[in-house]
């Protein structure tokens, strides 16, 4: 662990989640609209807004969790689980609504 908390692969393994939530949400806004039929305002002002927040607080809070276990733990080798949209179930959703 380096002392500013970063090592090597944390900026490809953020350009991996990134990636990943970006194309969720673009999937879930034009599916949202194609197949349940959901207005523009009801997701451009609640659900992808809300999905958004939600990705960035579980990501912040996971990082939290982590950074407190490997200070009681004393381990260097901790890491946090990625925290995202889960695209099987986001598609469960989608067409069973």
């Amino acid at each position: 662990m380096r002392a500013n908390g970063f090592v090597r692969g944390d900026v490809d393994g953020f350009f991996g989640l990134f990636f990943d939530n970006l194309t969720n949400l673009l999937i879930i806004g034009s599916l949202g609209a194609l197949v349940c039929g959901f207005p523009a305002q009801l997701l451009a002002g609640r659900i992808l807004p809300g999905v958004a927040v939600s990705v960035v607080l579980g990501n912040l809070f996971y990082a939290w969790q982590a950074r407190r276990l490997m200070r009681r733990s004393g381990r260097e080798d901790v890491t946090a689980l990625p925290y995202g949209v889960n695209t099987p179930t986001m598609f469960a959703y989608i067409f069973l609504v």
